[in-house]
């Protein structure tokens, strides 16, 4: 196993992991639990610190990529640019779970509008996610440009 192989296995923990964790968010928010909004938070902190993984085996991985034929050293780094925006947009986030498992220790109420501002942030890095994804999978897969299915 290299570099790639392990790129690739990485590169989906955090963006499925980040809609585990808005569907939790919600779930936690819906119930009122201060006991599931606080593991939703640790949920957030958890993707932000898998999120070097993929970051970690990326270079390596294109180092592999770029000796077949045909591969773009562009679409590389255009894959690379908007990893490391969903790579420090997930870092936020786990910055502002630490800071809402702190700040809300004695405050419940300031729990939830953590938990509510973590679920605008993570909705709005979805796109990040979306964009490192697409562009990750444009590399290998020219399928993916061919547009909509027929």
């Amino acid at each position: 196993m290299n570099a790639a192989h392990l790129h690739l296995i990485f590169n989906h923990l955090p963006i499925v992991g980040l809609g585990f964790a808005i569907l939790f968010n919600l779930f936690a928010i819906f119930r009122k639990s201060p006991e599931f909004m606080k593991v939703s938070c640790w949920f957030y902190i958890l993707i932000g610190l898998l999120s070097a993984l993929p970051i970690i085996t990326g270079d390596g991985a294109g180092e592999i990529i770029k000796t077949w034929p045909g591969i773009s050293n562009d679409a590389i780094e255009y894959h690379e640019t908007w990893g490391y925006a969903f790579f420090y947009g997930l870092i936020a986030i786990g910055a502002l779970a630490i800071a809402a498992l702190w700040f809300s220790r004695k405050n419940e109420l300031l729990l939830k509008k953590f938990l509510t501002a973590l679920l605008v942030v993570a909705v709005l890095a979805i796109f990040l996610a979306f964009q490192a994804g697409t562009t990750g999978g444009k590399i290998r897969h020219p399928e993916i440009e061919q547009g909509a299915m027929k």
